[in-house]
């Protein structure tokens, strides 16, 4: 079982981690309920698989680490909160909307139709789970006005489009909202925020965002077996019926048939889903200790590869200086539309700001002294033809995300990427200046 999912699925904030979490829990129910045996006849069992992307997004962007594992039948996807956190989309190739819908569901729909056409070796059933029952909007006071917040019901959550979209390509969708929410407020406000409400908000949640508890972990994962269970009989009794008559799916056909794509566009799709443009990686965060991306650095001056995260195990190519000054040169090659894509983190504490030009020069020394190690703007910045990569915001979360860079590339033209740490404002949250670089992407 392979689990797409953000902090949740991690398990953050539980004292095991992913070893507290639902998706641990569920597997030990699963090889419970569900016995497996090898090929050979011996006893097997069912394991979980997990990516390091939070979203959508960055699925996009790393998809080899989904289609480069070698067998998974279920995919759990879990990406409500971090999805609702997607500001903007750079890797449309028309002018669209910036609503959160567009932005969400554009994400959504090709990672949905990219898994759809997976073959592990045989189709991969995909489920959608929406893990956060309550969150920031129902988080009581000081941290949030109720009165108010309440008013967004799952807006912040995302749910309404993780239905919509899972709906439209008839992906089954088990929500905890809908289990949870009424048995946590079924008396009340006051009895929804009472710490003896085995249901309630402060025996779930761990923080004030949406993290829960073990215990709440324990509850995700029974919503999830129960949902299972009672498909399971609708499957194998209807009626007078031994079993059920299933409705035909096209996806999982020898050729797979798709429905239209709803976001996207012909040109969309061919590129991203059908993969019929190729395109030149960099992947920071990939764990394994090959590197294959050394050969891509053309000057390092002070940054270096590791997971920074608790558990250790979320990395990329990190600079971290209060004095900035951080120099990094990548070679790169253009892609067929000329477009160069930078995904990096951005958190509300330790995180600053980086610049990002590209020209012919693998040093680029007079720029790199010019502006690397003074506090820079976004004027000053776009005047000398650098762009700027902000790593901090307010929100209070440490989430992906991607540039498109305005400067193009052409198709198989060398170029140098010149990527740089400017010194720690006074203005930003936290002791230390770091910028955590995920993966460059030219196509």
């Amino acid at each position: 079982v392979l689990f797409l999912g953000g902090s949740v699925t991690d398990g953050h904030n539980t004292w095991l981690g992913f070893d507290d979490s639902y998706a641990k829990f569920f597997i030990d129910w699963m090889n419970e309920r569900y016995p497996c045996r090898k090929e050979d006849g011996t006893t097997g069992e069912h394991v979980s698989k997990r990516t390091k992307q939070n979203n959508s997004q960055t699925h996009f962007i790393s998809w080899n680490h989904v289609s480069e594992i070698e067998s998974f039948d279920l995919v759990v996807i879990e990406f409500n909160v971090n999805d609702s956190m997607i500001n903007e989309n750079p890797h449309t190739l028309e002018v669209k909307s910036s609503s959160l819908e567009y932005n969400s569901c554009w994400y959504s729909e090709v990672l949905l139709r990219r898994l759809l056409l997976l073959r592990k070796p045989d189709p991969v059933a995909v489920v959608t789970f929406n893990a956060d029952y309550i969150g920031r909007p129902w988080t009581n006071e000081p941290h949030n006005n109720l009165e108010s917040e309440r008013k967004s019901l799952f807006r912040k959550n995302n749910e309404p489009l993780s239905f919509w979209i899972s709906s439209m390509y008839q992906i089954p969708l088990i929500s905890a909202s809908a289990w949870l929410l009424p048995l946590a407020g079924k008396r009340g406000t006051s009895w929804q925020f009472n710490v003896t409400n085995p249901y309630g908000t402060k025996a779930f949640h761990s923080d004030r965002c949406c993290h829960p508890k073990r215990f709440g972990h324990v509850i995700l994962s029974l919503v999830l077996a129960y949902c299972f269970v009672e498909e399971e009989k609708i499957m194998t009794t209807y009626g007078s019926s031994e079993t059920m008559e299933i409705e035909h799916d096209f996806t999982a056909d020898a050729i797979p048939v798709l429905r239209d794509p709803i976001y996207l566009s012909d040109e969309e799709e061919k590129m991203y889903v059908r993969r019929e443009s190729d395109s030149y990686l960099i992947d920071f965060t990939d764990p394994s200790e090959d590197r294959i991306w050394n050969d891509a650095i053309a000057v390092n001056e002070g940054w270096s590869w590791y997971a920074d995260n608790r558990e250790k195990d979320k990395f990329g190519l990190i600079a971290n200086d209060v004095s900035g000054g951080k120099h990094l040169s990548l070679e790169v090659f253009g892609g067929k539309h000329g477009l160069v894509e930078i995904s990096y983190v951005i958190s509300y504490e330790n995180f600053g700001l980086s610049l990002v030009w590209i020209d012919d020069d693998r040093t680029s020394g007079k720029k790199e002294e010019e502006l690397c190690l003074k506090e820079t703007t976004g004027l000053i910045g776009s005047e000398r033809g650098v762009e700027i990569l902000v790593a901090s915001w307010d929100e209070k979360a440490s989430v992906p995300t991607v540039t498109v860079l305005r400067q193009r590339v052409k198709e198989g033209q060398p170029k140098f990427i010149h990527i740089c740490l400017t010194p720690k404002s006074e203005s930003r949250q936290g002791k230390e200046n770091k910028f955590k670089l995920l993966s460059v992407r030219l196509y």
